[in-house]
């Protein structure tokens, strides 16, 4: 096979199994409907700056959730953008819960996150961030 023949077989094959790993990463890990129709849904391993999480309302309004990430023995920070077409209704960021730092033989440890869980839809659904083992949150919506 000549060179750019190769090259060119390489490049559609890489580009094929991206296009794959991306459309895995954005499949639905769990999906919710809340008590007034909206449907919640979350992604599995959501990086930094990941769209986490989506609630979409009745009225057109959007809830995104979004993985902030974390700084170096600080606790992940989760972003809420609540829009409707292009006009922001609010935005507001919810720290994970973290252990404090702690002694060790040297020196300072750093703390470890701990899976958090918000209560949405007046308390019926429960929104429960975790850690996975390769840093990416896990989000997941349930009753």
């Amino acid at each position: 096979m000549n060179p750019s023949r190769l090259f060119l077989t390489t490049l559609v094959a890489l580009f094929i199994f991206s296009s794959s790993a991306v459309l895995a990463d954005e499949s639905a890990a769990s999906s919710m409907t809340f008590s007034d129709g909206a449907v919640a849904t979350s992604f599995d391993h959501c990086g930094d700056t990941d769209l986490c999480a989506t609630i979409k309302y009745a009225n057109g309004d959007v809830l995104s959730i979004y993985s902030e990430g974390a700084a170096y023995c600080q606790p992940y920070q989760i972003d809420f953008v609540r829009v409707n077409g292009t006009a922001t209704i609010y935005e507001y960021t919810r720290v994970m819960n973290h252990d404090a730092p702690r002694p060790t033989a040297f020196g300072v440890g750093c703390g470890h996150s701990q899976t958090t869980q918000m209560v949405m839809d007046h308390g019926l659904v429960h929104l429960t961030v975790s850690e996975d083992t390769d840093g990416t949150l896990k989000l997941v919506f349930s009753k």
